[in-house]
């Protein structure tokens, strides 16, 4: 597909976006998102090794803290399942029963009517009334995890086709480093997760694109002005289902450009400058960001 750059978070990677006009008619440029929570900004600790970092999760949390984002990704949402449902989409036989509790479950946390649908469609019908993805796991015969159903659009880099009935491992396969640092504690993260203990983690790239809908790398922009990047954040969550038995993965994307971020504290982004300078080359490759490595660093030392 071809990429269509642009400044629109919530429009997709392959579309032009609408500019945004007042009652006067005044160009107000595109839709812009709140800064990524200040807990969730990657330190140079995450450069060292590649850790699952589970914490402990409130279990009345399915999802995340409703802010003014909510709006802009349930819009988007309604955009994408109508426009290219199969894409961000996909069930197999024989998770109805799980799509059903997860949707009592998120809708339950948030204050929401319980959702009619069944099956894949109660699952829909919760994830456009909220900003998080929706991803089930389920066991199988083996008692091995794999994705069997999932609303996902704010995908990073990988199809939602491509991963259906995929394990952890063969989900995760690209990514750098995974054998030897997290398939491990990934998998016994999965083992010992039981109901009513949920737990949280997050993961971090930058990007030459701002668009959540980003299934696919974007073409390397090696002239592009620090400035005009992106730190990407994906807020995850993970939590044992007592009445299917299977896990129940949610992704809240928070992306924030650069000429934001650096009117952080000073510690802050000197921080995530010094992430940027000590992660492994093999990890900065597969991020896409080594051949901005030293762009990024310089911008964010000027702070």
């Amino acid at each position: 597909m071809s990429v269509v750059f642009h400044d629109d978070p919530f429009t997709p990677f392959d579309r032009q976006p609408l500019e945004l006009k007042d009652a006067l008619g005044e160009n107000l440029g595109h839709r812009r998102c709140g800064a990524i929570p200040a807990a969730y900004v990657p330190v140079p600790a995450d450069a060292l090794r590649l850790r699952v970092g589970a914490r402990q999760l409130n279990e009345s949390q399915w999802v995340s803290t409703i802010d003014e984002d909510w709006p802009r990704f349930q819009e988007m949402k309604r955009a994408l399942i109508a426009e290219r449902r199969d894409e961000v989409v996909a069930s197999t036989p024989g998770d109805e029963v799980a799509c059903e509790e997860v949707a009592a479950g998120v809708a339950r946390s948030v204050g929401l009517d319980l959702v009619n649908g069944r099956g894949i469609d109660a699952l829909v019908d919760v994830a456009l009334q909220i900003a998080d993805d929706l991803c089930i796991l389920l066991p199988d015969e083996n008692g091995v995890m794999r994705l069997r159903a999932a609303v996902l659009c704010s995908p990073n880099r990988w199809r939602l086709t491509e991963k259906l009935g995929g394990t952890m491992g063969s989900i995760h396969m690209p990514v750098a480093r995974y054998d030897s640092d997290l398939d491990s504690p990934v998998n016994a993260v999965l083992a010992r997760l039981s109901v009513g203990r949920a737990l949280w983690r997050t993961n971090w790239g930058i990007t030459n694109h701002p668009s959540f809908f980003q299934p696919d790398i974007p073409p390397p922009t090696p002239d592009i002005n620090p400035a005009d990047m992106w730190m990407r954040v994906e807020w995850q969550t993970l939590r044992k289902l007592p009445i299917s038995g299977g896990v129940l993965f949610t992704i809240r994307t928070y992306v924030e450009k650069f000429s934001d971020f650096v009117l952080r504290d000073y510690e802050v982004v000197h921080g995530v400058s010094d992430l940027v300078d000590k992660i492994h080359d093999d990890v900065a490759t597969y991020k896409s960001i080594a051949i901005y490595r030293d762009k990024i660093t310089t911008y964010l030392d000027l702070r």
